[in-house]
Parts: structure tokens; C-alpha cells; sequence
């Protein structure tokens, strides 16, 4: 049978997939064409073109091939096994049992952060997902970041840009957490340069599991948000010129780079104080000078006991004529626009004759149940009576409200007690003693308050306490007349709380003239002691009776320490934070306060110590 040129033009049919084309053709009756190949029957020239489309159906399926046929060649079987943090190893894929190779690759699923995919050889980055073109084999590379079990897939092509798809393949990979480890500093961070203005940074890398936190420190001080591996110093002055370190740490420990040092060129420079101002002891009515040298044409303003003095802007601070007031510790603020030091601080003490003295102490407290309470005091240049007190029902009575009910008190010589009061039962002596140093009076013979007279010689503690808690004023009298014997030192050891809790101790200045003074309040210097529980940071104010602040301190200047020696007093530990100052003060009655400087609680002495 023949066929025209119009039923050619008509075969385009035969364009159909092949599939699809055997079987119409197995429908036509003229030409039978068998589903396997070779077994058909071409008769015309249509089956010429049949024929040519079976061998293009022979074709198709060497392409199609791949599909169903091939598996996935891993030079690790799957699944594969990682740890974040460690190299993995490298992994070979290719395709098994095609008839062609791949020409490109897709890659989809989870690839575990940290990895990459590419061509077999290929010097690029790598990919996480998408199509690798011209590859038949890949390799799979790179560092771990995050442990999980990661599911990906792998499809073989084999045409270029993704066509003539083969099946997908799965491949498992579980990656493991690091090990717990303690941070380590992998680079370090090295000293730099900048012009003032300029921008600088500070890098480092860091290891460790698990991830440790970071910390930027100027000298010994955290710089506030500097918390990655880089620090970036931006409009650099030269108060950036110092030392930095990093501190990496997590649960394992922690690490600290090497130091390095930022130096600013250029510009202003900080003072330094090249000559410090020293201390001076000196007469009433006579001269004296405090004088300070620094670099970077600064300015001065000189303080007294930490507060500024109007007027004092030179490099000098002169008296012309020394009066009692004027004893105190000075120091001086030398600035410039790149930052300010301290000089200083250095005492004057202005001597003065006995004519005043130390004539009563007072510490009123809130004590629990068997509590103790310790007022110490120093009788110097021989012996003299003084009136001791513990009261409760007294205070109550003036109307102080939570009292303590009954307190008893203790007078001690070392660790020996030699006098002892529990009531004070209307006692003959106390009685006229409380007359003679104008003490407030009890209710009545009967109250519970306690309360002796004594005759004292050198130093003496008192503890007072009570079966019951609440509010108590603990009192001791200078009960003799005149300035020889007299009181030197007064002290007293409590808690330190918060608010109404805080350590309050009274005490009066006696006689005429004024009284140089040294006040303390030690926190950690009494804990180097080995008493437990001390406040770390004790802050210090002196106010008048009438309730004006006269005098305060945080932290005591290290050149009081030659004063502390001088009267006996123990020795603070170096950059401790305890208080101290120097005051000279007129007769009247004065309040010394101890806090927490930041809000913290615990144990402290106060402390007044008589200066000549």
C-alpha cells in the first residue's frame, strides 16, 4: 500500500513518545508494529518511518536508562557520622549501573550547616542546595556547626541543566555535639595604633564548648556591650590609650587573652601626675602647703575629705594659718580634655592641746534573740569611772516602739569578765552618775533596763544581749571630771542592714578647743581578721547632732595608713574597701552612719580614735 504526500503530512504523529506510539499503531489495522523490539513488520513507506521511529524508541531508552536502574556510589556508606567543631571527611558520590554518566547534579534536603557540595575537584565554595552543572561527581566537604541528624537528597542528570531526571536519592548524615571543652584563645588579639579620631579594632578568635560568653575589659573594667570576638574603637581620643584584654567563658572554665595595648597618636594626651602632694602634721597659727606637678597643662581642684574646695583650681593648695578645722585628707582632680587622675591624697593634721576630749558613746541597734552587741573603749593616762548602759525599757519609755525587754550587759578585761548587770534595780551610784553626765533617766527603779559603774584603766569591751529581740541603745559615760585620764578610742561592732538597720553609733566631743579625730568603718579588713560574715564595702557619714553631713568616705586613702599605726589601730588590707577619715571637731555631739556603699549588708566596726 502506498501513501500520498498528504497522509505523510499527516504522520506527525509519529512525533508522539514512544510509548504512546505503539500503541496507536497496534490499533491500525494496515501495520502491526510488536510492543518488543525487533518483533514488528514494515511493509511501506510508512513502516520506513515507523521503523526509523522504533530506532528512535531503542534510543530513548539508553537515555532513560539511568531512571530505576542506578544507585547512589557514596565513598562513605550511609548514614555518615560528624562532630561540630571537627573537619569532616570528605565524601565521594557518583552513580552506579548507568549506561552514561551524569552531566549535572540537584541537591536538595538538609545539608548540615557548615557543609558544602560541589563538582569532584572544583576549587569553588561549594553549595548547601540547588543544581551542580557539568559534574558526574561530587564530593562533600567542610566543618560541622550543629549537631541533628540531616536527611539529603541527591538527583542524577543526564543532561545538562537538569533534564532527563534519574531517581532521587537519600542520604543520612547525624552530626554529633561537641564534647564539652573550656574556652581557649585560638588568635589572640595584637597590640594596635590609631591617630585620635581614627578607628581601631581588636580581634580574636575563640574556642570551646559550649559556646562561651565573651568579654571585652579596658585595664580591669568591663567595657560595656563589647561581647564578640571583635572590639571596634571608633573616634579613638587619647583616653582609649590603655591596655585590653578578652574573657572567654562557659561552664568548663574560663580564659583570658594576652594583654595588648591601643596607642593613640596625636592629639592630647591624660595628666599624669608626676609629684604627688605628701602629708603634713603642723602647729596651730602656722603655714602650710600642698603641691602637686602633672603633665598635659591640666587643670586642679583640690578636695577635702572628698568634697571640692571653692577657689582651689592652682597646683598649690596654701594655708597661711593653720587652724584645728583644717585638719582633714586632701586630694586634688587633675584634668584635661583626654581625662583626669587623682593626686593625692595626703593628710594635715593640725595639733592641738587636750583641752578636748571624747566623753560619751552611744550605738543604738536592733539585736535578735542572744544577739551580741560589742562597744569597745580605751581609758588612757590612768584610771577613771564610767557609766555603762544597756537600755530597753528606758528607750521604750521615750517612745521607741519593738524594744528589747530585758538586756544584760557585760564588762570584759581580755577575755575576763569583771563586772556584770542584768536590772539595774534603782542602783545608788548608777542613779548619781546618770545625774552627773546628764543621761536621759530610766522609768524606774524597777525597769528591766542594766547598767554599773565601773573604774577603767586602759582598754575594755562591754557585750551586751537579751533572751528576747528588739531595740537597744548601749551607753558608756566618761563619769570623772577634766581631760587626764580621758577617752581615746570608742568603737563598736554590729550588722550592718539596710534602711533602719544600718550601724548607728553617737558620741560627744567634751572640754574646749576641738578634737582631732580619726574615724574608721571596716568591713574587709576585719574579715582578713578572720571575723566571718563582714560587709564588703562599708560606707562612712559624720553628721552633726542638729543632722547636717559634715564629713563622708567610701573608700579610705592609702596615706591615712601611717595615722592608723600611729594610734594603734590595726592595719587595713591594700585597696581594701573599707572607710576612713580625719576630722577636727568642736565640743557637741555627733552620728556616725555605716551603710552599704552598694546596698550590701553584713558586719563591720565603727570606729573613733582620738589624734593628737
Amino acid at each position: 500500500m502506498s501513501f500520498s504526500a498528504v497522509l505523510y503530512r499527516r504522520l506527525h504523529w509519529l512525533n508522539l513518545p514512544g510509548a504512546l506510539l505503539i500503541a496507536l499503531l497496534q490499533r491500525t489495522p494496515i501495520i502491526r508494529v510488536a510492543a518488543t523490539a525487533g518483533d514488528y513488520v514494515l511493509s511501506s513507506t510508512a513502516g520506513n518511518v515507523l521503523k526509523a521511529a522504533a530506532t528512535t524508541l531503542g534510543a530513548l531508552g539508553a537515555v532513560h536508562s539511568m531512571a530505576g536502574a542506578t544507585t547512589l556510589s557514596a565513598s562513605t556508606p550511609s548514614p555518615a557520622s560528624g562532630t561540630v567543631g571537627v573537619v569532616f571527611n570528605t565524601i565521594i558520590f557518583s552513580v552506579k549501573g548507568a549506561q552514561s554518566a551524569a552531566s549535572s547534579w540537584t541537591v536538595n534536603g538538609g545539608m548540615p550547616p557548615g557543609l558544602k557540595i560541589k563538582s569532584y575537584g572544583s576549587t569553588a565554595a561549594g553549595v548547601s542546595s540547588g543544581l551542580i552543572d557539568g559534574a558526574s561527581t561530587l564530593q562533600l566537604d567542610g566543618t560541622p556547626t550543629n549537631a541533628g541528624q540531616y536527611l539529603l537528597s541527591l538527583t542524577a542528570w543526564e543532561s545538562a541543566g537538569g533534564r532527563n531526571t534519574s531517581t532521587s536519592f537519600t542520604y543520612v548524615i547525624n552530626i554529633a555535639a561537641a564534647p564539652n571543652s573550656a574556652p581557649t584563645i585560638t588568635t589572640q588579639p595584637t597590640a594596635k595604633t590609631v591617630p585620635v579620631g581614627g578607628t581601631v579594632q581588636f580581634v580574636a578568635a575563640v574556642a570551646g564548648s559550649p559556646t562561651p560568653s565573651l568579654q571585652w575589659f579596658k585595664g580591669s573594667s568591663p567595657i560595656s556591650g563589647a561581647t564578640t570576638t571583635i572590639l571596634t574603637i571608633s573616634g579613638a581620643t587619647s583616653a582609649d590609650a590603655a591596655t585590653y584584654t578578652l574573657v572567654a567563658t562557659n561552664s568548663q572554665g574560663s580564659v583570658t587573652s594576652d594583654t595588648v595595648t591601643l596607642t593613640v597618636t596625636g592629639g592630647v594626651t591624660a595628666p599624669v601626675v608626676t609629684t604627688q602632694p605628701t602629708s603634713v602634721t603642723a602647729n596651730a597659727n602656722t603655714a602650710a602647703l600642698f603641691a602637686v606637678l602633672a603633665t598635659g597643662s591640666p587643670t586642679y581642684q583640690w578636695r577635702k575629705n572628698g568634697t571640692a574646695i571653692p577657689g582651689a583650681t592652682n597646683a598649690t593648695l596654701s594655708f597661711s594659718s593653720l587652724v584645728a578645722a583644717d585638719t582633714a585628707s586632701y586630694d586634688v582632680v587633675v584634668s584635661n580634655s583626654a581625662g583626669n587622675v587623682i593626686g593625692g591624697p595626703a593628710t594635715l593634721l593640725v595639733a592641738s592641746p587636750y583641752t578636748a576630749y571624747l566623753s560619751n558613746l552611744a550605738v543604738r541597734t536592733t539585736l535578735t534573740a542572744n544577739q551580741i552587741l560589742i562597744v569597745g573603749l580605751t581609758m588612757s593616762g590612768g584610771k577613771k569611772d564610767v557609766l555603762l548602759r544597756a537600755a530597753g525599757p528606758g528607750l521604750g519609755a521615750l517612745g521607741v516602739p519593738g524594744t528589747m525587754a530585758d538586756p544584760k550587759l557585760a564588762l570584759y578585761n581580755g577575755s575576763t569578765s569583771v563586772a556584770l548587770n542584768d536590772n539595774w534595780q534603782g542602783n545608788a551610784a548608777v542613779s548619781a552618775a546618770i545625774s552627773a553626765v546628764g543621761a536621759f533617766g530610766f522609768p524606774s527603779a524597777s525597769s528591766l533596763d542594766a547598767a554599773l559603774v565601773a573604774t577603767i584603766e586602759g582598754g575594755r569591751t562591754v557585750q551586751v544581749s537579751g533572751p528576747a529581740a528588739g531595740n537597744v541603745i548601749v551607753e558608756a559615760y566618761d563619769a570623772g571630771s577634766g581631760n587626764s585620764p580621758r577617752l581615746t578610742n570608742l568603737s563598736a561592732l554590729n550588722y550592718v542592714g539596710t534602711g533602719g538597720d544600718v550601724l548607728i553609733a553617737g558620741f560627744t566631743v567634751a572640754g574646749s578647743g576641738s578634737r582631732n579625730l580619726l574615724i574608721r568603718a571596716a568591713g574587709p579588713s576585719l574579715g582578713a581578721l578572720g571575723v566571718p560574715g563582714t560587709i564588703a564595702d562599708p560606707k562612712l557619714e559624720l553628721f552633726t547632732a542638729a543632722g547636717t553631713k559634715i564629713a563622708e568616705n567610701d573608700t579610705y586613702a592609702s596615706s591615712l595608713n601611717a595615722i592608723f599605726t600611729s594610734v594603734g589601730a590595726f592595719g587595713f588590707v591594700a585597696n581594701a574597701k573599707d572607710a576612713a577619715l580625719i576630722v577636727s571637731l568642736p565640743p557637741g555631739g555627733y552620728t556616725v552612719q555605716v551603710s552599704g556603699a552598694d546596698g550590701g549588708t553584713g558586719g563591720a566596726i565603727v570606729e573613733v580614735y582620738e589624734l593628737p
